[in-house]
C-alpha cells in the first residue's frame, strides 16, 4: 500500500496529511499565538493574506485568523523545502516593510512576486504556497464557511448540479 504523504505529494498542498486534524484543532483553540513564525513575519503575513482575500461582502483573510491557520498548518504539513522557502519569502516580505506599504504597493509587490514565482515548483515558490495555504486557511474557517460560502448547517440531502444565481456564494456543505 502506498504511503498516504507520498500519495499526496503529487497534489498541490499536503493539507490532506494526517496533520491537518491536528492543525484545524490547535486553529479552533483560543487565544491565537504565533508558534512557528516570529511576530513581525506574522504581522506581514496578516497583511499579505488580506491583499489575497480583502474584505468585500464578506470579511477578509485576517478576519477569520488566516494568518494564525497559515502559522499551525505550514510545520505541520508542508515539507521541509516548502517551509524553508516560505520562511525565507515571508522574512524578506516583513523586512521590506510590506504591511506599512500602502495598498496599492502591496498590491503591486504581490503581482510582481507571482509572475516571478510562476515558472518555479511548488515547494520553491513562495507565492503558490502563499495562496494554497490563504484559501485553505479562510475557506476551513468559521468565517469563510459560514460568512463567504452559502452555508447549511444541516444539508437536507445531495443535489448533483445546483443552478447558481448570478452573484450567489457557492455551498458549504
Amino acid at each position: 500500500m502506498t504511503d498516504r504523504r507520498t500519495f499526496l505529494r503529487g497534489s498541490s498542498v499536503l493539507l490532506g496529511s494526517v496533520a491537518l486534524g491536528q492543525v484545524l484543532t490547535a486553529f479552533a483553540a483560543t487565544p491565537r499565538k504565533a508558534t512557528f513564525f516570529s511576530v513581525g513575519e506574522l504581522n506581514a503575513l496578516r497583511a499579505v493574506v488580506d491583499v489575497i482575500l480583502p474584505a468585500t461582502d464578506s470579511p477578509a483573510a485576517s478576519a477569520a485568523d488566516t494568518h494564525y491557520f497559515i502559522d499551525l498548518a505550514i510545520p505541520a504539513c508542508a515539507s521541509a523545502a516548502a517551509q524553508k522557502t516560505f520562511r525565507a519569502g515571508l522574512a524578506g516580505m516583513a523586512q521590506s516593510g510590506f504591511a506599512a506599504r500602502p495598498a496599492a504597493e502591496q498590491v503591486a509587490w504581490l503581482k510582481a512576486r507571482a509572475a516571478a514565482d510562476l515558472p518555479l515548483a511548488y515547494d520553491e515558490s513562495f507565492f503558490k504556497l502563499l495562496k494554497d495555504y490563504t484559501l485553505t486557511g479562510y475557506f476551513l474557517s468559521e468565517v469563510g464557511a459560514t460568512q463567504a460560502l452559502a452555508y447549511e448547517r444541516v444539508p437536507g440531502g445531495f443535489w448533483g448540479d445546483i443552478p447558481l444565481a448570478p452573484d450567489q456564494k457557492a455551498w458549504a456543505l
